[in-house]
């Protein structure tokens, strides 16, 4: 099974809710993927993919512990694959370290990405934390 989460907003180290995902963190590491990443009105960011931009973030390997993507589904509002339901979708896409090494990592990404640019704002760089300050 698959144990690591690329996460680009609130779960990052010394962000609003890193607290959920911290009893669960093996290790971490920073990394990027590719996409772009939106300021939403609510206050929180929405990863949308694409081939032109880079989203930074931090790879997180998880323990093995079940209820970590269980915690991490409930705060992303995900049901299960394609659920009508859904806030985010969580999909697998490569995360690319620091040291150029490339690792496939859980993300969540918006669930209706067609929707971002009319209700999001763009993150110019595709760091979140940074937009924020």
């Amino acid at each position: 099974m698959l144990n690591k989460v690329f996460v680009y907003g609130s779960l990052m180290s010394g962000m609003i809710n890193h607290h959920i995902i911290r009893p669960y963190t093996h290790s971490k590491q920073p990394a990027t993927v590719t996409g772009v990443v939106y300021q939403l009105p609510s206050g929180y960011p929405a990863y949308k993919y694409c081939e032109t931009g880079m989203v930074s973030g931090e790879l997180v390997q998880l323990t093995d512990d079940p209820a970590a993507l269980i915690s991490l589904d409930r705060l992303e509002d995900y049901h299960g694959p394609r659920n009508n339901f859904n806030l985010y979708e969580r999909v697998i896409r490569p995360a690319t370290l620091t040291d150029g090494s490339v690792m496939e990592a859980f993300i969540y990404e918006w669930a209706c990405p067609e929707e971002l640019d009319r209700i999001g704002i763009l993150v110019p760089d595709g760091n979140w934390r940074k937009y924020l300050t």
